[in-house]
């Protein structure tokens, strides 16, 4: 009998039902504790990320263009009723500044993926999601934008294309995003949109 690998044992088992699974328990060569690991693999191929979730994500840290002599300025709190991160603050265009940004740190890996939707629930203006991974030079991130509406929650889906690596909002070469890669997790409100701005973060869910 051919022995079948267990990468292509993933596949079918994404591919077929429970009832070919059946037969392929009775196999002499595939064990219960095996296909009960590839099953919890296929579980996992979809993962949501709480923002609220200190198990998931580590402490967030701010960063606005004071760094760069700007006054802009922002924090993260809790809301009291729903108990979700906000991104909140006022944005600056004093001393050639104009951005507010937060970062998180992922604690957990995110499996391989071909598309990540975010939930927000923001002020109508318009935001970036940054990813970062190892392979990144300090400062870049892969960035794409979405606009919220205001009081509304919504959700944006993208897929690993929608991500151009920049650094300070100039194109920069980087490998291809992989969302497997990505260790960390960001938020940045810029393009000139002075004043206050707040932006509840509810979830990333990441899948096929």
């Amino acid at each position: 009998m051919m022995k079948i690998s267990l990468c292509n044992l993933h596949q079918l088992l994404q591919r077929y039902t429970s009832a070919i699974i059946g037969v392929l328990l009775k196999g002499p060569l595939l064990s219960t504790s095996l296909l009960a690991t590839m099953l919890f693999q296929t579980s996992v191929s979809a993962m949501e990320i709480q923002f609220s979730s200190q198990q998931q994500l580590s402490a967030a840290k701010i960063s606005n263009d004071t760094v760069m002599g700007g006054i802009s300025s922002s924090e993260i709190d809790n809301d009291a009723t729903l108990e979700q991160p906000i991104f909140s603050g006022n944005v600056s265009l004093a001393n050639n500044g104009g951005f507010a940004s937060m970062e998180y740190r992922i604690n957990t890996p995110i499996p391989a993926s071909n598309a990540v939707k975010l939930t927000v629930m923001g002020d109508g203006k318009k935001y970036q999601l940054r990813f970062k991974t190892p392979e990144l030079s300090f400062g870049e991130a892969y960035v794409a934008s979405f606009t919220t509406i205001a009081g509304q929650k919504t959700q944006h889906t993208f897929t690993p294309s929608d991500f151009n690596p920049q650094f300070r909002g100039r194109s920069v070469n980087a490998p291809a995003l992989s969302f497997a890669d990505i260790d960390r997790v960001g938020l940045l409100i810029a393009d000139k949109q002075e004043g206050e701005f707040s932006l509840m973060l509810d979830s990333m869910t990441f899948n096929d």
